[in-house]
């Protein structure tokens, strides 16, 4: 049976190719939509008011009415593609960086757990279910002041390099906090864009796809210390190296 999987974070349309390709590797895919998008297929794309902890509410459960299942979650924080979007520095963007970059993964996150923890929810097997943080680095402005290389590129703005680092750092401890919960796997992925496997949402897709497969044949739980280091994407299987 095919798996139900929530990616939030990189909503549609630039999700598209994303759940795209994560929709060949046996898995139904529900994608964030804006909260103003005209979404195309209602069952599958679901507006998310990352402001909200009601619409991160509703979004959890339209995805379980979908099938009463949830068996693994993706919240994607790609900075590069953040950082053209929120290319503005004033006070009405900052506060909309803050409520949709920063508290809109606090309240969607808090929502998952919560199911996961919710046996029902999960499949037959009765596996714990994945929750998986994937952050995509970009250039700060720091790194164009030491590197005038990087000046060619979107730069993130401090207000974006600062939701970045609230989001690794809420991973982390998200990670570290359900280390050894039974419900529950956690999966920190780091990217580096400027390598063949991150690229590229449909490498990167498949990649994490066949990633989250291998965890299905650990025979055992890799120890709190290597479920809260972050993979390199690209790392060959779980339960090996491959750290970043």
């Amino acid at each position: 049976m095919d798996r139900i999987i929530l990616l939030a974070g990189k909503d549609v349309p630039a999700g598209t190719e994303f759940a795209a390709t994560v929709s060949q590797k046996g898995r139904i895919p529900v994608i964030t939509a804006p909260s103003d998008y005209a979404v195309q297929q209602p069952k599958t794309e679901i507006p998310w008011n990352r402001s909200s902890a009601l619409s991160a509410r509703a979004l959890l459960l339209h995805c379980l009415n979908i099938s009463q299942r949830l068996d693994e979650a993706v919240l994607i924080f790609d900075e590069p593609h953040v950082a053209a979007e929120y290319n503005h520095s004033n006070l009405t963007d900052n506060a909309r960086i803050i409520d949709e970059l920063i508290i809109g993964y606090h309240y969607i996150t808090q929502e998952i757990l919560t199911r996961f923890e919710q046996k029902k929810t999960r499949d037959e097997s009765n596996a714990a279910a994945k929750i998986v943080f994937l952050y995509k680095a970009n250039s700060s402005q720091a790194d164009a002041v030491a590197n005038p290389a990087v000046r060619a590129g979107t730069i993130s703005s401090p207000h974006v390099s600062a939701a970045a680092a609230a989001f690794k750092a809420f991973a982390e401890n998200t990670a570290a906090l359900h280390a050894e919960n039974p419900n529950i796997y956690p999966v920190l992925v780091s990217c580096d864009v400027h390598t063949e496997v991150a690229h590229k949402d449909t490498t990167l897709a498949s990649w994490l796809c066949d990633y989250l497969d291998s965890i299905d044949e650990l025979k055992k739980r890799p120890a709190p210390k290597q479920l809260v280091s972050w993979i390199k994407a690209g790392a060959k299987k779980a339960g090996g190296f491959g750290l970043f």
